[in-house]
């Protein structure tokens, strides 16, 4: 008897698996990385939702390398923070019930909640990195009433002016789909 699978990190990374040919593609055909765009993921299976955006750290703060003063990590540190509030990013249905379980954001040089193992006020080399750096987000929801998961509106245009279009894919129950979102048609049919 198959097993099901029952993460929803598990859910995303087969979404992943069974787009990547695709995403290798389009990244060939439109570049790696690409100022103004994002790629958004979405995934549905059962009551959980899975979704991953990620963007260029030029569309969320304007710069791609480690942060050179403290206006800079301030920057950082209010991407993260606006990244982190599902509900300032997404609009979901009501009528569907969901509830956010968990955000995570992978960020190369993360300003959030730092470990730090001794006490002096000086600036820690950052690490040697590439010239484009990306910051990825994956939140998880759970939604009472699934069914009713028609759409999904990313806010992010409203919170991050540099970005222009997100390049979305989602698989559903019902479905497997894409689009470009922009500010001015932000909804994603699911």
């Amino acid at each position: 008897m198959p097993r099901r699978l029952r993460s929803p990190l598990a859910v995303l990374s087969c979404l992943l698996a069974l787009v990547a040919p695709a995403a290798a593609l389009a990244q060939h055909a439109h570049g790696a990385h690409e100022h103004g765009v994002a790629e958004l993921t979405v995934a549905l299976e059962g009551r959980m939702l899975q979704v991953e955006l990620i963007s260029p750290l030029d569309n969320l703060v304007g710069f791609e390398h480690a942060p050179a003063d403290a206006a800079q990590r301030a920057a950082l540190a209010a991407a993260e923070s606006r990244l982190q509030d599902a509900a300032a990013m997404f609009a979901l249905p009501a009528e569907a019930g969901c509830t956010v379980r968990q955000v995570e954001i992978e960020s190369p040089w993360p300003q959030g909640e730092r470990k730090h193992d001794h006490a002096h006020a000086h600036d820690h080399a950052q690490p040697t990195r590439g010239e484009h750096e990306d910051m990825v987000v994956s939140y998880g929801f759970e939604c009472a009433h699934p069914e009713a998961l028609r759409r999904l509106e990313l806010r992010a245009f409203k919170h991050f002016p540099r970005l222009h279009r997100v390049r979305a894919e989602f698989a559903t129950p019902r479905g497997q789909g894409g689009g470009v979102l922009t500010p001015g048609a932000a909804a994603l049919a699911l």
